[in-house]
């Protein structure tokens, strides 16, 4: 018997996400999706699943809990994951003593200090020149996002719950939404994951919790020449200022400045680089991020070039041709924070500003979150 009506608004990996775990705890589930696909940050992004930008603690634990559950799952909803691991690659001398510090701390086991003539053996496609060495961890993952998204929605559906959508939620009432055909969808709880449309809901309460909007530029090349294999996803020095993982490493604030002074432009619309190979064979590189309330409509080819650039410092690809660009909008925290949790009403929680780790750690908060009203 279930234990109540569970209402969702958003069809992107954290509704989905809410949907499957809150289905499993027995509730009945509905999700509403204005859109005829999820076409926001869910399938805007690397595909990426990345324990290794987690700080270490509750958070790591919970990106590695995520990443158990894409695994889980990739069978029964039929979608392509592929557990590549990730190889920090580390070209000034602050950037490989991050490495080595973050590597001593002992925050996983699995963790390998390459010497760049290890890294020439097995990933060849690292760049080699000036190269100081890297840390492979073995715990990251590639999804392929169009694709994932929608097999993940059919298996919400086969699991029992309704997914409508095309269905636009207008308004939210005491104990039920309304959506712009007029009909009512009652609720015992509701959760909203709308991404950057969240802000049509409850503003007062997004304005309080300190959130601004992120736009992001990315592409993806050609597919690569038959038996090209990056062989795990790639990062270099800028990511390593990036994620919240490497903030205690004491050599990162020097790599900050550094990169500050020699890399201004990067520096300034946010560019760090990662490139993450997909099933066809396809690149799928990025990325900036700009901050704002609203955007321009063009993207630029300036920020793209920033990000070839860097790309070809620590990488060697056959086929730097690009096939599609694109951007991505979502909301992201001002204070630091990699997931912010709202609740403007005692049966309702809203879910945003993942910091571009939702892939990773919507699982664990949907748990969280399920088992919240199991308790209320």
């Amino acid at each position: 018997m279930a234990n109540g009506q569970i209402v969702i608004v958003g069809a992107g990996i954290i509704g989905l996400a809410h949907a499957l775990t809150a289905l499993e705890a027995g509730w009945s589930v509905t999700v509403l999706e204005k859109d005829g696909r999820a076409l926001g940050a869910s399938v805007r992004n690397f595909g990426t699943l990345w324990p290794i930008g987690c700080a270490a603690g509750p958070e790591r634990e919970q990106a590695l809990f995520g990443v158990r559950r894409w695994q889980e799952l990739a069978a029964p909803a039929g979608l392509w994951l592929k557990p590549h691991g990730s190889l920090s690659l580390a070209h000034r001398p602050e950037a490989w003593d991050i490495l080595q510090q973050y590597a001593a701390a002992g925050t996983e086991a699995g963790f390998e200090l390459l010497s760049p003539a290890a890294i020439a053996r097995r990933f060849p496609a690292a760049n080699q020149n000036g190269l100081r060495g890297g840390l492979f961890s073995p715990y990251e993952t590639v999804v392929h996002s169009p694709t994932a998204l929608p097999a993940l929605a059919r298996l919400v559906e086969q699991r029992g719950a309704e997914v409508h959508f095309g269905t636009p939620v207008i308004r939210v009432l005491d104990e039920a939404v309304e959506t712009g055909d007029g009909r009512l969808f009652p609720f015992d709880q509701l959760v909203i994951a709308a991404g950057d449309d969240l802000r049509t809901f409850f503003p007062q309460a997004l304005a309080a919790a300190g959130l601004t909007r992120c736009r992001l530029q990315m592409m993806r090349t050609v597919p690569q020449p038959a038996g090209f294999d990056l062989g795990a996803i790639l990062v270099s020095d800028l990511t390593l200022c990036h994620y919240p993982a490497f903030r205690h490493c004491p050599a990162t604030a020097l790599l900050r400045a550094r990169l500050q002074a020699e890399l201004p432009r990067h520096c300034e619309w946010g560019v760090h680089v990662i490139a993450a190979q997909h099933p066809d064979g396809s690149l799928v590189l990025g990325d900036s991020h700009e901050y704002a309330t609203d955007f321009d409509p063009d993207t630029r080819a300036d920020v793209d070039d920033l990000i070839l650039g860097a790309l070809r410092q620590f990488a060697s690809v056959p086929d730097f041709r690009i096939a599609a660009r694109w951007q991505g909008i979502y909301l992201k925290s001002t204070l630091g924070q990699t997931q912010v949790v709202l609740h403007p009403r005692k049966n309702i929680t809203m879910v945003t500003a993942m910091g571009g780790l939702g892939m990773t750690l919507s699982w664990g908060l949907a748990q969280q979150t399920v088992a919240g009203w199991s308790k209320s």
